[in-house]
């Protein structure tokens, strides 16, 4: 009997290691399609690849297509990774993207160390020239440089209209925008590394890359608190709060508590959330609802 009870066990791993992998790869590939520049500048790479192969630019149509394939997937695909985390590391708005083009020339100067790098991996005996290969080097660039302003275009960046004083208002290209989530919707913004994620009334959040100290600049007129050095709360959805020991927890509109850390207690208290229907948390409460901000003391 007891070896008949142990089969549902064993049938229950691999479908739940399964299903683990499956929630890693969507999280993955939900991290790479908010990249900067993404899917544009992949696409122009592989376009690129493609181009050079076929028509075996730079000198390179002697070579058989088998090593020329490979010579051009090596050279364009490490330039392709280094692009894009130069990107993901530098443009947070629209108007980081020409300083961070710029500066991203400085990626070039190892180019011909990588390019015999790929000469010596495809089994050539051949060498290249320094100055050659940054002219090539050149080239690609101006080619990236048009997928840069297409990829502007792409991702909604507009110019800003002015607005009358008194009314507040988000960018148009900032945080919430991506998200997709309005401003009487939003309940709270959560730091998570160099994401943030945006909690939504319905209960739903969206994960974006974006750095919290520009997600709180771009908030700050929304009539909101920072309580945590990891989290910003709407006033609009803060609802109550309640003392959990020596600590204070907000809760807020659908239905989480929010750790309040000492630093902006007195903030907070100013405001009177302190003060709505406040009392002791309970042992029963889940641990899910005092996620937010709960594990940074």
């Amino acid at each position: 009997m007891a070896s008949k009870l142990a089969f549902p066990a064993d049938r229950a791993r691999p479908a739940a290691g399964k299903a683990t992998f499956a929630n890693r790869v969507r999280r993955f590939a939900n991290a790479v399609s908010r990249l900067p520049g993404f899917p544009l500048l992949w696409i122009s790479s592989a376009a690129a690849a493609v181009l050079a192969i076929v028509t075996g630019a730079f000198n390179t149509g002697q070579i058989p297509l088998g090593q020329r394939s490979l010579f051009w997937m090596l050279v364009l695909g490490w330039n392709l990774v280094k692009w894009q985390t130069w990107f993901a590391f530098t443009v947070r708005k629209p108007s980081d993207w020409t300083r961070a083009s710029l500066a991203g020339f400085l990626l070039n100067l190892t180019l011909p160390l990588e390019t015999l790098a790929a000469i010596r991996i495809v089994g050539l005996d051949a060498t290249t020239g320094a100055l050659g290969t940054w002219l090539y080097a050149l080239v690609i660039s101006i080619v990236l440089f048009a997928v840069i302003w297409a990829a502007k275009s792409r991702m909604g960046f507009v110019r800003q209209v002015p607005i009358p004083a008194g009314i507040a208002t988000v960018a148009q290209d900032g945080l919430l925008a991506r998200a997709g989530v309005a401003q009487d919707a939003l309940v709270a913004i959560q730091a998570e590394d160099h994401y943030c994620r945006v909690h939504r009334r319905d209960g739903s959040s969206a994960l974006i890359h974006y750095r919290f100290a520009d997600a709180l600049m771009e908030v700050a007129k929304l009539g909101g608190q920072q309580v945590h050095r990891g989290a910003w709360v709407a006033a609009s959805a803060c609802c109550g709060a309640v003392r959990d020991g020596r600590r204070w927890r907000l809760r807020l509109s659908d239905g989480r508590l929010v750790a309040v850390s000492a630093s902006y207690l007195a903030a907070v208290r100013s405001r009177g959330w302190l003060r709505r229907n406040s009392s002791t948390i309970s042992a029963s409460v889940p641990q899910s609802a005092v996620a937010l901000g709960g594990a940074r003391p």
